[in-house]
């Protein structure tokens, strides 16, 4: 029985060993690039600013942002973030006092490549455009937005974490 004790410490001790080494590089590799990785979000999240309310300037609140032209309140943009099919999404939500979304833009997406991944081109992004909150569904959901072809998770995905963030900002803001 030592013998065996013997080569299963032997075993046992380089393997922890390797362990603690992987873990302090991931630890140090992480601490290396994590303001990098902050200040790209946060490019990220000031061109989608610019797009879906472009010239407007912006009041960060906490929730959401404050949108003004000329001093005079606009709307609001915020963050909608969700699960897709295949991984998390991120967008940017222009919406107007009244309830009508100005634009939209996607931060970040993981979906499928070629199906999913369209829910971030103009075509499908633009249908929300002028659109009520409360309409921000697909249609075959009773709403105004035509889903994507082969990605119809990825779409629902996307007009929910829309509609449902835009109603708490918007009762928020009331």
């Amino acid at each position: 029985m030592g013998e065996e004790l013997k080569r299963i410490v032997g075993i046992a001790i380089p393997l922890i060993i390797i362990c603690i080494i992987s873990g302090a590089a991931l630890t140090a590799s992480y601490d290396l690039t994590k303001g990098r990785i902050e200040a790209v979000e946060q490019q990220r999240i000031n061109e989608s600013l610019s797009i879906i309310f472009p010239g407007a300037s912006f009041t960060e609140t906490g929730d959401y942002y404050i949108a003004t032209v000329s001093g005079e309140e606009i709307g609001y943009a915020f963050i909608a973030g969700g699960r897709g099919y295949s991984g998390s999404i991120k967008t940017m939500v222009g919406m107007y006092k009244n309830g009508t979304i100005s634009r939209i833009h996607v931060i970040r997406q993981s979906e499928t490549p070629g199906l999913g991944t369209r829910i971030a081109e103009p075509d499908f992004t633009n249908q929300f455009s002028s659109k009520r909150i409360w309409d921000v569904r697909l249609r075959q959901d009773g709403g105004v937005i035509d889903a994507i072809t082969g990605a119809t998770i990825s779409s629902r995905a996307i007009t929910d974490i829309v509609r449902e963030r835009a109603e708490v900002v918007i009762n928020e803001t009331r």
